[in-house]
């Protein structure tokens, strides 16, 4: 089971995958990297603050949805594989 192997030594890790090779996410990652240099270079020192903050906010609430997301699309694939290999009916998570 190299898998789990890999998972255990941290070799495993699917955030790091998430849209870095997609020509689309790599797009709209520069745009939006754009709008945020020009956003910020209007504010004032206070509003960039504020604005700092509003950003780290953002993504905690981030973070903590991709890791809801993830574990239930986990759990979702976990026991769709169940039902294939035991011919018996998914329960719902």
């Amino acid at each position: 089971m190299q898998i789990l192997e890999d998972l255990y030594i941290g070799e495993v890790r699917p955030s790091e995958r998430c849209g870095s090779r997609n020509r689309q996410h790599v797009k709209a990652l520069n745009e939006l990297v754009k709008v945020e240099e020009e956003f910020s270079a209007s504010l004032n020192d206070e509003q960039k603050k504020l604005f700092a903050d509003f950003e780290d906010a953002q993504r905690e609430v981030s973070v903590l949805t991709d890791i809801e997301t993830f574990t239930y699309a986990f759990k979702l694939g976990a026991k769709i594989m169940l039902d294939v290999l035991t011919d018996s009916p998914m329960k719902e998570i």
